[in-house]
Protein backbone atom coordinates (compact mmCIF):
# COMPACT_ATOMS: atom_id res chain seq x y z
CA UNK A 1 0.00 0.00 0.00
CA UNK A 2 1.51 3.57 -0.76
CA UNK A 3 1.52 5.83 2.18
CA UNK A 4 2.78 9.18 0.78
CA UNK A 5 -0.93 9.93 -0.07
CA UNK A 6 -1.77 9.42 3.36
CA UNK A 7 1.01 11.62 4.85
CA UNK A 8 0.74 14.35 2.01
CA UNK A 9 -2.77 14.71 3.80
CA UNK A 10 -1.56 14.40 7.20
CA UNK A 11 0.72 17.13 7.35
CA UNK A 12 -1.65 19.58 4.81
CA UNK A 13 -4.20 19.27 8.02
CA UNK A 14 -1.50 19.97 10.40
CA UNK A 15 -0.40 22.94 8.42
CA UNK A 16 -3.97 24.01 7.98
CA UNK A 17 -4.68 23.70 11.75
CA UNK A 18 -1.76 25.66 12.83
CA UNK A 19 -2.59 28.22 10.34
CA UNK A 20 -6.13 28.86 11.95
CA UNK A 21 -4.92 28.87 15.37
CA UNK A 22 -2.37 31.36 14.47
CA UNK A 23 -4.99 33.89 12.71
CA UNK A 24 -7.67 33.19 15.68
CA UNK A 25 -5.33 33.99 18.62
CA UNK A 26 -3.08 37.08 16.36
CA UNK A 27 -3.85 40.70 17.74
CA UNK A 28 -2.37 43.51 16.19
CA UNK A 29 -1.62 46.13 18.78
CA UNK A 30 0.94 49.14 18.52
CA UNK A 31 3.26 49.34 21.43
CA UNK A 32 5.05 52.44 22.59
CA UNK A 33 8.83 52.01 23.81
CA UNK A 34 10.52 54.60 24.80
CA UNK A 35 13.86 54.73 23.44
CA UNK A 36 17.10 55.75 25.40
CA UNK A 37 18.11 59.00 24.84
CA UNK A 38 20.96 60.05 22.30
CA UNK A 39 23.27 62.97 21.65
CA UNK A 40 22.50 66.10 23.80
CA UNK A 41 19.55 64.80 25.28
CA UNK A 42 21.48 62.55 27.48
CA UNK A 43 23.00 65.24 29.27
CA UNK A 44 20.84 68.11 28.56
CA UNK A 45 17.53 67.79 30.85
CA UNK A 46 15.49 70.61 28.88
CA UNK A 47 16.35 69.57 25.49
CA UNK A 48 12.43 69.20 24.66
CA UNK A 49 11.44 72.20 26.25
CA UNK A 50 14.69 73.95 23.70
CA UNK A 51 13.43 71.94 20.61
CA UNK A 52 9.45 72.68 21.06
CA UNK A 53 10.22 76.49 21.84
CA UNK A 54 12.47 76.92 18.42
CA UNK A 55 9.64 75.42 16.68
CA UNK A 56 7.55 77.93 18.18
CA UNK A 57 9.65 80.47 16.66
CA UNK A 58 10.50 81.39 19.96
CA UNK A 59 14.38 82.71 20.71
CA UNK A 60 16.22 80.25 23.02
CA UNK A 61 19.24 79.01 23.98
CA UNK A 62 20.28 76.02 26.28
CA UNK A 63 23.86 76.90 27.99
CA UNK A 64 25.76 75.46 30.79
CA UNK A 65 27.60 78.85 31.92
CA UNK A 66 26.43 81.92 33.40
CA UNK A 67 29.05 84.49 32.29
CA UNK A 68 28.21 87.41 31.20
CA UNK A 69 29.29 87.26 27.80
CA UNK A 70 27.61 83.54 27.21
CA UNK A 71 23.91 84.68 28.30
CA UNK A 72 23.61 88.64 27.66
CA UNK A 73 20.46 88.91 30.13
CA UNK A 74 18.08 91.32 28.43
CA UNK A 75 15.36 93.08 30.42
CA UNK A 76 12.04 90.93 28.96
CA UNK A 77 14.51 87.67 29.15
CA UNK A 78 13.71 84.34 30.63
CA UNK A 79 15.89 82.28 33.05
CA UNK A 80 15.47 78.93 33.86
CA UNK A 81 17.77 77.36 36.45
CA UNK A 82 18.64 73.96 36.13
CA UNK A 83 19.86 71.80 39.45
CA UNK A 84 23.32 73.31 40.87
CA UNK A 85 22.15 76.44 42.65
CA UNK A 86 24.33 76.05 45.19
CA UNK A 87 27.48 76.45 42.51
CA UNK A 88 26.14 79.83 41.72
CA UNK A 89 28.65 82.53 42.80
CA UNK A 90 28.43 85.61 45.09
CA UNK A 91 28.92 87.79 41.74
CA UNK A 92 26.94 85.75 39.31
CA UNK A 93 24.04 85.61 41.82
CA UNK A 94 24.14 89.45 42.56
CA UNK A 95 23.76 89.96 39.09
CA UNK A 96 20.71 87.75 38.43
CA UNK A 97 19.48 89.52 41.29
CA UNK A 98 20.08 92.92 39.66
CA UNK A 99 18.29 91.57 37.07
CA UNK A 100 15.42 90.16 38.09
CA UNK A 101 14.64 93.66 40.31
CA UNK A 102 15.11 95.22 36.99
CA UNK A 103 12.33 93.39 35.03
CA UNK A 104 13.45 89.94 34.41
CA UNK A 105 11.75 86.85 35.18
CA UNK A 106 13.91 83.55 36.83
CA UNK A 107 12.46 80.54 37.53
CA UNK A 108 14.51 77.83 38.91
CA UNK A 109 14.26 75.57 42.02
CA UNK A 110 15.30 74.91 45.91
CA UNK A 111 16.83 71.80 44.80
CA UNK A 112 17.77 68.63 47.27
CA UNK A 113 19.48 70.97 49.57
CA UNK A 114 18.02 71.50 52.77
CA UNK A 115 19.78 74.43 53.22
CA UNK A 116 18.64 76.55 50.00
CA UNK A 117 17.72 79.93 51.44
CA UNK A 118 21.52 80.12 52.35
CA UNK A 119 22.62 79.94 48.73
CA UNK A 120 24.05 82.74 47.51
CA UNK A 121 21.76 83.56 44.65
CA UNK A 122 18.17 83.34 47.20
CA UNK A 123 20.29 85.28 49.96
CA UNK A 124 20.43 87.72 47.27
CA UNK A 125 16.97 87.73 46.26
CA UNK A 126 15.98 88.06 50.15
CA UNK A 127 13.04 85.93 49.38
CA UNK A 128 12.96 82.61 51.53
CA UNK A 129 12.80 81.99 55.09
CA UNK A 130 15.20 80.28 56.85
CA UNK A 131 12.65 78.27 58.44
CA UNK A 132 13.24 74.27 57.68
CA UNK A 133 9.74 72.44 56.53
CA UNK A 134 9.54 68.61 55.59
CA UNK A 135 9.37 67.69 51.78
CA UNK A 136 6.29 66.10 50.23
CA UNK A 137 4.15 66.47 47.67
CA UNK A 138 1.85 68.31 46.06
CA UNK A 139 -1.04 67.90 43.18
CA UNK A 140 -0.97 70.47 40.44
CA UNK A 141 -3.77 70.81 38.32
CA UNK A 142 -4.22 71.56 34.74
CA UNK A 143 -6.85 72.17 32.58
CA UNK A 144 -5.98 69.02 30.04
CA UNK A 145 -8.10 66.42 28.95
CA UNK A 146 -6.21 63.31 28.76
CA UNK A 147 -6.98 59.64 29.21
CA UNK A 148 -4.63 59.89 32.07
CA UNK A 149 -6.68 62.43 34.23
CA UNK A 150 -5.88 66.11 35.19
CA UNK A 151 -2.74 67.44 36.82
CA UNK A 152 -0.05 65.66 38.09
CA UNK A 153 2.40 65.01 41.23
CA UNK A 154 4.94 67.41 42.21
CA UNK A 155 7.53 66.54 45.11
CA UNK A 156 10.35 67.25 46.61
CA UNK A 157 11.61 70.16 49.68
CA UNK A 158 9.41 72.70 50.24
CA UNK A 159 9.81 75.98 51.10
CA UNK A 160 9.28 78.73 52.88
CA UNK A 161 8.98 82.40 51.95
CA UNK A 162 9.72 85.52 54.17
CA UNK A 163 6.99 87.65 55.32
CA UNK A 164 7.89 90.56 52.61
CA UNK A 165 7.61 87.99 49.89
CA UNK A 166 4.46 86.40 50.88
CA UNK A 167 2.75 89.79 50.76
CA UNK A 168 3.96 89.80 47.00
CA UNK A 169 2.79 86.12 46.19
CA UNK A 170 1.16 86.05 43.09
CA UNK A 171 0.45 82.14 42.46
CA UNK A 172 1.38 79.35 45.35
CA UNK A 173 0.89 75.81 45.47
CA UNK A 174 0.78 75.23 49.62
CA UNK A 175 0.68 77.42 52.76
CA UNK A 176 2.75 79.18 55.28
CA UNK A 177 2.06 76.54 57.60
CA UNK A 178 3.42 73.24 55.77
CA UNK A 179 5.42 74.96 53.34
CA UNK A 180 4.99 75.69 49.42
CA UNK A 181 6.17 73.40 46.44
CA UNK A 182 5.48 76.25 44.14
CA UNK A 183 5.39 79.73 44.28
CA UNK A 184 5.47 82.98 41.85
CA UNK A 185 5.86 86.54 43.30
CA UNK A 186 7.41 89.34 42.18
CA UNK A 187 10.36 90.73 43.04
CA UNK A 188 11.10 94.26 42.31
CA UNK A 189 9.64 94.75 38.30
CA UNK A 190 10.57 90.90 38.11
CA UNK A 191 9.71 87.74 38.68
CA UNK A 192 10.17 84.55 40.09
CA UNK A 193 8.98 81.21 39.68
CA UNK A 194 10.43 79.19 42.71
CA UNK A 195 9.60 74.86 42.43
CA UNK A 196 10.64 72.43 44.67
CA UNK A 197 11.49 70.43 41.67
CA UNK A 198 12.10 70.95 38.19
CA UNK A 199 10.91 68.06 37.05
CA UNK A 200 7.73 69.07 35.19
CA UNK A 201 10.15 70.92 32.64
CA UNK A 202 12.72 67.68 32.02
CA UNK A 203 12.15 65.77 28.70
CA UNK A 204 10.43 62.72 29.65
CA UNK A 205 7.61 64.13 31.62
CA UNK A 206 6.97 66.97 28.69
CA UNK A 207 5.17 64.24 26.84
CA UNK A 208 2.39 64.64 29.28
CA UNK A 209 -0.38 67.27 28.34
CA UNK A 210 -0.72 67.92 32.11
CA UNK A 211 3.17 68.64 32.37
CA UNK A 212 3.08 70.37 28.72
CA UNK A 213 0.20 72.68 30.07
CA UNK A 214 1.93 73.53 33.39
CA UNK A 215 5.27 74.47 31.26
CA UNK A 216 3.82 76.52 29.06
CA UNK A 217 1.62 78.75 32.06
CA UNK A 218 4.60 78.55 33.78
CA UNK A 219 7.17 80.10 31.21
CA UNK A 220 4.57 82.31 29.31
CA UNK A 221 7.31 83.18 26.58
CA UNK A 222 6.96 86.06 24.24
CA UNK A 223 9.05 86.39 21.08
CA UNK A 224 10.46 89.43 21.88
CA UNK A 225 12.25 88.37 25.32
CA UNK A 226 15.34 85.29 25.04
CA UNK A 227 14.40 82.34 26.96
CA UNK A 228 18.24 80.86 29.13
CA UNK A 229 17.68 77.33 29.85
CA UNK A 230 20.51 76.34 32.33
CA UNK A 231 20.35 72.78 32.17
CA UNK A 232 24.24 72.68 33.65
CA UNK A 233 26.48 74.43 35.57
CA UNK A 234 30.00 74.32 34.52
CA UNK A 235 32.45 75.03 37.57
CA UNK A 236 35.70 76.89 37.50
CA UNK A 237 38.87 75.12 35.53
CA UNK A 238 40.91 72.48 37.09
CA UNK A 239 43.52 74.12 37.10
CA UNK A 240 42.31 77.47 38.37
CA UNK A 241 41.07 76.00 41.27
CA UNK A 242 43.83 74.11 41.63
CA UNK A 243 45.73 77.41 42.59
CA UNK A 244 43.02 79.40 43.77
CA UNK A 245 41.84 76.68 46.41
CA UNK A 246 44.31 74.56 46.30
CA UNK A 247 47.02 76.08 47.22
CA UNK A 248 47.33 74.77 51.08
CA UNK A 249 47.93 71.36 49.75
CA UNK A 250 50.13 72.38 46.96
CA UNK A 251 52.04 74.26 49.57
CA UNK A 252 52.33 70.85 51.75
CA UNK A 253 53.07 68.94 49.08
CA UNK A 254 55.84 70.85 47.91
CA UNK A 255 57.04 71.03 51.87
CA UNK A 256 56.78 67.06 51.92
CA UNK A 257 58.85 66.71 48.55
CA UNK A 258 61.96 69.31 50.12
CA UNK A 259 62.03 67.14 53.19
CA UNK A 260 62.13 63.57 51.38
CA UNK A 261 65.15 65.27 48.54
CA UNK A 262 66.90 66.00 51.36
CA UNK A 263 66.74 62.80 53.50
CA UNK A 264 67.37 61.11 50.38
CA UNK A 265 70.97 63.26 49.81
CA UNK A 266 71.94 63.07 53.11
CA UNK A 267 71.60 58.91 52.78
CA UNK A 268 72.99 58.50 49.00
CA UNK A 269 76.28 61.02 50.32
CA UNK A 270 78.81 62.47 47.95
CA UNK A 271 78.77 61.18 44.36
CA UNK A 272 81.42 58.23 43.65
CA UNK A 273 84.00 58.49 41.46
CA UNK A 274 83.58 56.64 38.29
CA UNK A 275 85.74 53.52 38.34
CA UNK A 276 88.82 53.49 35.46
CA UNK A 277 87.82 51.55 32.46
CA UNK A 278 89.64 48.54 31.90
CA UNK A 279 89.91 48.93 28.33
CA UNK A 280 93.38 47.78 25.16
CA UNK A 281 93.57 49.29 22.29
CA UNK A 282 93.98 47.35 19.32
CA UNK A 283 97.18 47.84 18.41
CA UNK A 284 97.88 47.19 22.35
CA UNK A 285 96.07 43.41 21.68
CA UNK A 286 97.95 42.78 18.36
CA UNK A 287 101.46 43.64 19.87
CA UNK A 288 100.58 41.27 22.99
CA UNK A 289 99.43 38.49 20.59
CA UNK A 290 102.62 38.19 18.60
CA UNK A 291 105.44 38.47 21.60
CA UNK A 292 103.24 35.69 23.18
CA UNK A 293 103.08 33.48 19.88
CA UNK A 294 107.33 34.83 19.38
CA UNK A 295 108.24 33.76 23.61
CA UNK A 296 106.16 30.54 22.36
CA UNK A 297 108.49 28.87 19.71
CA UNK A 298 110.69 31.54 19.15
CA UNK A 299 108.43 32.99 16.26
CA UNK A 300 108.91 29.87 14.64
CA UNK A 301 105.51 29.31 14.29
CA UNK A 302 104.45 33.13 13.58
CA UNK A 303 107.22 33.34 10.90
CA UNK A 304 105.68 29.62 8.94
CA UNK A 305 102.21 31.30 8.84
CA UNK A 306 103.68 34.50 7.62
CA UNK A 307 105.34 32.63 4.72
CA UNK A 308 102.51 30.25 3.01
CA UNK A 309 100.05 33.48 3.60
CA UNK A 310 102.51 35.80 1.35
CA UNK A 311 102.92 32.50 -0.71
CA UNK A 312 99.67 31.79 -1.18
CA UNK A 313 98.47 35.07 -2.24
CA UNK A 314 101.87 35.84 -4.80
CA UNK A 315 100.63 32.19 -6.44
CA UNK A 316 96.79 33.73 -6.38
CA UNK A 317 97.89 36.56 -8.27
CA UNK A 318 100.25 34.92 -10.75
CA UNK A 319 99.93 31.56 -11.87
CA UNK A 320 103.55 31.61 -12.98
CA UNK A 321 104.76 32.09 -9.38
CA UNK A 322 103.04 28.06 -8.31
CA UNK A 323 105.56 26.68 -11.21
CA UNK A 324 108.33 28.62 -9.22
CA UNK A 325 110.60 27.62 -6.63
CA UNK A 326 113.76 29.08 -4.41
CA UNK A 327 115.53 31.74 -6.73
CA UNK A 328 113.57 31.61 -9.52
CA UNK A 329 110.17 32.69 -7.26
CA UNK A 330 112.09 34.88 -5.30
CA UNK A 331 113.47 37.00 -8.57
CA UNK A 332 109.77 36.60 -9.77
CA UNK A 333 108.49 38.15 -6.53
CA UNK A 334 110.71 40.82 -6.98
CA UNK A 335 110.79 41.80 -10.34
CA UNK A 336 106.46 42.22 -9.39
CA UNK A 337 106.74 43.91 -6.33
CA UNK A 338 110.34 45.68 -6.19
CA UNK A 339 111.79 44.38 -3.69
CA UNK A 340 115.84 43.35 -3.91
CA UNK A 341 115.60 39.07 -4.49
CA UNK A 342 118.23 39.02 -1.88
CA UNK A 343 116.27 40.29 0.73
CA UNK A 344 113.33 38.39 -0.54
CA UNK A 345 115.07 35.38 0.33
CA UNK A 346 116.46 36.48 3.54
CA UNK A 347 112.71 36.84 4.43
CA UNK A 348 111.81 33.22 3.71
CA UNK A 349 114.75 31.65 5.56
CA UNK A 350 114.20 30.70 9.62
CA UNK A 351 115.21 33.78 11.21
CA UNK A 352 118.11 33.45 13.54
CA UNK A 353 117.29 36.10 16.34
CA UNK A 354 115.10 38.51 17.25
CA UNK A 355 116.04 41.13 14.88
CA UNK A 356 116.02 38.73 11.76
CA UNK A 357 112.43 37.43 12.73
CA UNK A 358 111.38 41.59 12.46
CA UNK A 359 112.68 42.02 9.38
CA UNK A 360 111.42 38.96 7.88
CA UNK A 361 107.85 39.75 9.25
CA UNK A 362 108.08 43.05 7.93
CA UNK A 363 109.26 42.27 4.16
CA UNK A 364 106.30 39.54 4.09
CA UNK A 365 103.78 42.38 5.42
CA UNK A 366 105.14 44.34 2.60
CA UNK A 367 105.18 41.67 0.04
CA UNK A 368 101.43 40.85 1.24
CA UNK A 369 100.38 44.58 1.07
CA UNK A 370 101.36 44.92 -2.60
CA UNK A 371 99.64 44.36 -5.65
Amino acid sequence: MNRAPILVIVVAALIAIGATAFFTAFERREITVPAEAKGEARYNRFFALERTLARLDIPVSSVATLSPERVPLAEDDILVLGDGLERIGVDDAQRIADWVRSGGRLVLSTGQSEDAAHTPLLEALEVLSSKAVKAGCDRLVADVKDNSGDGFMLCGPRFLLNDETAQDLDLGVGDDQRGYSFARFFVGDGEVSLLSDLAPLSNRALSHPAQQRFAWRLLEPSREGHVWLLYALDGPSFWRALFTRGWPGLLALTALLLAWMAMRGTRLGPLMPVPPLQRRALLEHVQAAGEFLYRRDAGLGLHALACRAALARARRLDPVCAELEGEALYERLADRHGIESAQLARAFQIPANAHAFRDSITTLARLRSRP
